[in-house]
């Protein structure tokens, strides 16, 4: 058995498991969906984080694909095509077969169109062999896949239509608005939730989101585990860094029990992430050690529902990214600013419950 397959494998088919891989400065989750007898893999975001030290997905994946009766990666979720939530996908979709793709249908200018145009590359290859090629839209109907349930929140119809009446500058400069937020649910007799932001921001949450989905009889926001939008950036509470009003409606509604802020240290960070002020307005929602970051011993997250509505959190304590983590030596071509300064640490080493948990802490 490989690396990947004895740390990545549920131990059992009636468990949906979550992984919040290091990439370093990007995204990528790793999703085992019940579906009867077996999983159905899915991947949502892609990053090829060299300098960081983040995982190599095509290696990783081609070692835990081989070992299983279906070798394809069965679904590639793209939030947005900036690089990196894209990197990669190339080299990921010459190496494995993808049977289905979902995405924004987010269309940048052509100036703007690196990771856009590795999607679409994606996209034809699907078509070309007879998957699914779904344009994710906001809906408040519940949809199934396998055993789980989800809800997509993100991009609304509308929102879609707008930016594609605007100039190419102005689309790509909205691309956050019109960011894929999808939450995922499992278990029974009361489901747990995962909600998976991608780099969605204020205005996308505060103009769309939370009024559609959150407010009224049915909260579709719930969450028992959030990935931080934008690897921990305030743009999912402010307009700007000195927005004296920040929103936090979104985080009232999601009242998640962990948070997981999927970047490098803030020195290897090209744009500062995680943020100093968003860290601290995430700390007035959630226990501290609550507050999970992959730069942590570049630790990736694992995320188990039980099928009776239990769940834990784990770490691979760094296992992945020591045994299929670039070496820092490779040129960086996905937009993972790297650095060769020591880690800036601000919050506390973590300390996971490796108990299921049923109830907030």
């Amino acid at each position: 058995m490989s690396k990947a397959s004895d740390i990545l494998t549920p131990p059992s088919t009636d468990i949906m498991r979550f992984v919040f891989l290091y990439v370093g400065q990007g995204e990528s989750t790793l999703l085992f969906i019940p579906d009867g007898q077996r999983h159905k893999t899915m991947l949502i975001d892609s990053n090829q984080g060299r300098k960081s030290g983040g995982i190599d997905l095509v290696r990783m994946l081609q070692e835990l694909l081989e070992g299983r009766d279906d070798d394809h990666l069965n679904y590639f979720v793209n939030t947005h095509p900036h690089k990196d939530h894209a990197g990669g996908l190339d080299e990921i979709s010459d190496a494995i077969t993808i049977d289905n793709i979902w995405h924004s249908g987010h269309n940048p200018g052509k100036d703007e169109s690196d990771a856009y145009d590795s999607v679409e590359r994606l996209r034809k290859k699907v078509q070309k062999a007879g998957g699914g090629d779904v344009e994710l839209r906001g809906t408040r109907e519940t949809a199934s896949l396998g055993d789980a349930q989800y809800n997509v929140l993100s991009p609304a119809d509308h929102v879609k239509e707008d930016i594609a009446g605007e100039d190419a500058k102005t689309r790509y400069r909205r691309i956050h608005e019109h960011c894929a937020v999808i939450r995922f649910k499992y278990g029974s007799p009361e489901a747990k939730s995962v909600l998976i932001t991608g780099d969605s921001n204020k205005c996308a949450w505060s103009e769309h989101i939370t009024t559609y989905h959150g407010e009224g009889n049915e909260n579709r926001l719930r969450s028992h585990v959030l990935s931080a939008s934008h690897h921990g950036s305030r743009t999912f509470f402010k307009t700007d860094p000195d927005d004296s009003e920040p929103y936090r409606r979104h985080m009232e509604l999601i009242a998640p029990e962990y948070l997981v802020i999927s970047s490098p240290v803030r020195e290897e960070s090209p744009h500062g992430h995680p943020h100093k002020d968003a860290v601290e307005l995430y700390r007035a929602f959630l226990v501290e050690d609550n507050i999970l970051h992959t730069w942590d011993g570049k630790k990736s997250f694992i995320v188990d529902i039980f099928a009776d509505g239990t769940y834990q959190v784990t770490n691979d304590s760094g296992e992945l990214a020591e045994e299929y983590g670039f070496r820092g030596d490779d040129d960086d071509d996905n937009g993972d600013g790297g650095s060769s300064k020591g880690p800036a640490i601000f919050i506390p080493a973590t300390r996971i419950d490796q108990r299921p948990m049923g109830q907030r802490l």
